[in-house]
């Protein structure tokens, strides 16, 4: 029936397991929950997660580091039934029904991928306010937005054979655009996709640093995504500004300002009290100074 798969890397999974074994035993339904540790670096995190002794979990350690989306292919070409339900490791059920709801829609059986949703805490400590402000208004469901652009990595049901003709994969960078280029590549295959309300708790945010930092591989990513396959990038909105500075010919001009005032701008972006406006021209700028390869 259900195969849970958790992708991990330097995280403590066993609340999220405990948690989601619990709901599953409770549903009465065939299932096991797999988690793939990507050679965390962390081997105290390695013991613990290693030390969960429960029926139907299985804990596989890979011997070197392939990425997140490899982590989740592998994950899925060891599953055993035919709906996959991926969980981030740093993610934990909204509500104690969360399996179970799931389970209702697959009896429904008029999809082939369905987001849950994620949501965010109501208070972060500052060094962690950029992503939180920034998931926060970006990727926290929106209504009547294209669904394949609504499905979030970190918690989704999928039929395994759409899955494993789809699977993530493909970029140049690990991060940035990987939820998106997957959605998308699903409505080129025109996967039944379905949004619902069932979300899982987002707890591991970056801080501001390490957040803008990881943006510069994502700017990257839709640098490469606007060449190589433009029929996708045209649903970036990053991508929609900068084609639109490129007619008017200012994309030259915003990457000297970006050079000129990056110091500046990672000041406030590293801040107690970062701007997502700034944050915003801070990638823009970003992609008018790269070249393409």
């Amino acid at each position: 029936m259900l195969s849970v798969l958790i992708p991990v890397f330097n995280w403590d999974i066993r609340n999220l397991v405990q948690a989601i074994h619990q709901q599953c035993e409770k549903a009465g339904v065939p299932f096991e929950i797999l988690s793939v540790d990507d050679c965390s670096s962390k081997s105290e995190l390695k013991e613990r997660n290693n030390s969960l002794e429960l029926p139907k979990f299985r804990y596989i350690l890979l011997e070197q580091n392939v990425g997140n989306a490899e982590a989740r292919n592998i994950l899925a070409r060891n599953a055993q039934f035919e709906w996959l339900l991926f969980l981030d490791a740093d993610m934990m059920p909204a509500k104690d029904t969360f399996i179970q709801l799931y389970l209702q829609e697959i009896q429904k059986g008029d999809f082939d991928i369905m987001s849950g949703g994620i949501v965010y805490e109501e208070k972060v400590a500052d060094e962690y306010f950029l992503k939180w402000i920034h998931g926060k208004s970006t990727e926290e469901q929106i209504l009547g937005k294209d669904p394949y652009l609504e499905i979030r990595g970190n918690n989704f049901l999928v039929r395994k054979p759409i899955f494993l003709a789809n699977p993530f994969g493909g970029l140049p960078e690990s991060y940035g655009y990987v939820d998106t280029h997957f959605g998308l590549k699903l409505k080129q295959a025109k996967a039944r996709v379905k949004i619902i309300h069932n979300p899982c708790v987002h707890l591991g945010l970056e801080t501001n640093e390490n957040f803008v930092r990881k943006n510069r591989y994502s700017v990257r990513n839709a640098f490469w995504l606007y060449h190589n396959h433009p029929e996708i990038a045209q649903n970036l909105r990053l991508i929609q500004t900068y084609k639109r500075l490129k007619k008017w010919g200012l994309v030259i001009p915003i990457g000297l300002i970006f050079k000129l005032t990056e110091k500046l701008l990672l000041k406030n972006l590293h801040s107690k009290h970062p701007s997502l406006l700034l944050f915003q021209f801070y990638k823009l700028g970003y992609l008018s100074t790269l070249k393409q390869e």
